[in-house]
Parts: structure tokens; sequence; C-alpha cells
């Protein structure tokens, strides 16, 4: 569900009818065969209003982007 009609659009611009039960990578938009390795997370806030979601990441994408987050966190805990 999309908070807001530019949100919508983009949605179903992603999503078309011959590839609407094809899982795919939302970070790189390949097919993703099975359960997907990981999950990202978008939160969006309007008012008193949270949505959420958690698109699909294959593994190549779900290991990069753990591995990048880590080096991120580790960075900033050593800089205080």
């Amino acid at each position: 569900m999309a908070i807001d009609s530019l949100a919508d659009v983009a949605l179903k611009t992603r999503t078309t009818p011959e590839d609407a039960g094809e899982l795919r990578c939302d970070a790189c938009s390949e097919p993703i065969e099975g359960e997907p390795a990981g999950r990202g997370l978008y939160v969006w806030t309007r008012g008193d209003e949270v949505r959420y979601e958690e698109p699909p990441l294959c593994a190549q994408c779900a290991t990069a982007i753990g591995i990048t987050a880590l080096a991120t966190w580790s960075v900033e805990e050593e800089e205080g």
C-alpha cells in the first residue's frame, strides 16, 4: 500500500501484469528464485500514521547492504 499518489504510481510501474508473480530484488531488480536472502525496510510517516514496507533482497544485495551498514556503524563507533 502506497503512502501517497506519487508512491502509488511508482509501485504500479514497478509491477507489471506479466511479472506480478515473479519475486524481484528491490535493490537490483534481478529475479529471485525461492526465498529472498534478506529484506530491506522502508518506513514512512505522515502525521500519526506510520507505514512499513519490507521489500525482498537477493543474496548479493542483502550481503552488500548488510556489510556496508556494519562498516558504517563500526566507523561511527570508533569516531565517538
